[in-house]
């Protein structure tokens, strides 16, 4: 039996106390860099389970994901190898369209759990451009997995040139607080240079 079952809106007490790591997305398809940065992310902020949080549909696409239910079968795939990755239709459940409204809805569901947002290098520049970016970086932790050469873009991010929140890069892993109003900034030398997009364009000339 694993350790850890996906979580649902009824099973908030087994979370208590816990570091909970939100990786959201469309998710369309997982890939192994939606693999690669979560482990990353557990290691360098000591996190006890990183739920992979797929969105019915992401509000800055325009294009169709895979039937929602096939991208759930999919993710489940790639985390089964690994306890402490969770797929979850938690934010179809919520019925939260934007993350700042997830993540609310979240910490009310569970009010003894401690969490925290992870993007990776994409969201991470155009975070500024979801809705109420502001409140959500206020609401909660986030965590900003990078690949290099990323220091010049971390350092000009919109987010953290226009943000108000406290910017902490992390050059050791270690269970660092994870308060709302803090971004940490991991610079991953081993990332994967795969995204869901590049994999859709590969798939259609492969069938062209």
């Amino acid at each position: 039996m694993p350790l850890f079952t996906p979580p649902t809106l009824l099973n908030a007490p087994r979370w208590k106390n816990m570091r909970i790591g939100l990786l959201g997305g469309s998710f369309n398809p997982p890939h192994e860099g939606h693999l690669h940065i979560s482990l990353s992310a557990l290691k360098g902020l000591a996190l006890d389970a990183i739920w992979w949080l797929v969105t019915p549909q992401n509000p800055l696409k325009t294009e169709a994901p895979l039937p929602f239910e096939d991208r759930m079968a999919l993710c489940r795939i790639i985390t089964a190898q690994h306890p402490r990755l969770l797929t979850s239709g938690l934010e179809k459940e919520l019925g939260t369209p934007f993350t700042r409204e997830t993540a609310r809805a979240l910490k009310k569901a569970y009010p003894d759990t401690d969490f925290v947002w992870i993007a990776g290098m994409d969201n991470a520049l155009t975070l500024h451009q979801w809705n109420a970016w502001r409140d959500l970086l206020n609401e909660i932790c986030i965590l900003c997995v990078t690949r290099p050469p990323a220091l010049s873009l971390v350092q000009n991010s919109p987010f953290r040139m226009y943000g108000r929140e406290k910017h902490v890069t992390l050059r050791h892993a270690g269970k660092k607080p994870l308060d709302s109003g803090t971004a940490y900034w991991m610079l991953d030398k081993k990332m994967l240079d795969i995204s869901s997009t590049k994999i859709r364009e590969n798939t259609l000339k492969s069938n062209n």
